[in-house]
């Protein structure tokens, strides 16, 4: 995978958490982490305590995860993720379709909604 706002941001991870909740909507550490091997768990963990600690990220909880979106009180994220739509499009076809379709569990048939 290409970087492109590693310098811009200071860290790969930075970039990918970004890139990753921006498509995803909400995200969890653990998720981020085997979508991108090349990252170690704890980079990307300490990269969303970072923009959490910006004001970027609010992190909430979800049965026993810590997962994280942007906030909504964070000033310019309308801007921000402008930005990553424009650098989305710079990714390669398949990585971008890799990052933007999401592809969870079905649901059990019959259960209610």
């Amino acid at each position: 995978m290409v970087y492109y706002l590693s310098g811009l941001l200071g860290s790969k991870a930075k970039e990918c958490v970004l890139m990753f909740v921006f498509a995803r909507g909400k995200a969890y550490v653990s998720e981020m982490a085997a979508f991108f091997p090349e990252l170690s768990r704890s980079a990307l963990q300490n990269a969303a305590e970072v923009l959490e600690k910006d004001g970027i990220l609010v992190e909430g909880q979800q049965g026993n995860l810590r997962v994280y979106e942007f906030s909504p009180r964070c000033p310019y994220a309308s801007s921000l993720q402008l930005l990553l739509q424009d650098v989305a499009k710079c990714y390669a076809p398949e990585e971008r379709e890799r990052l933007f379709i999401y592809r969870g569990a079905p649901r059990r048939k019959g259960k209610t909604v």
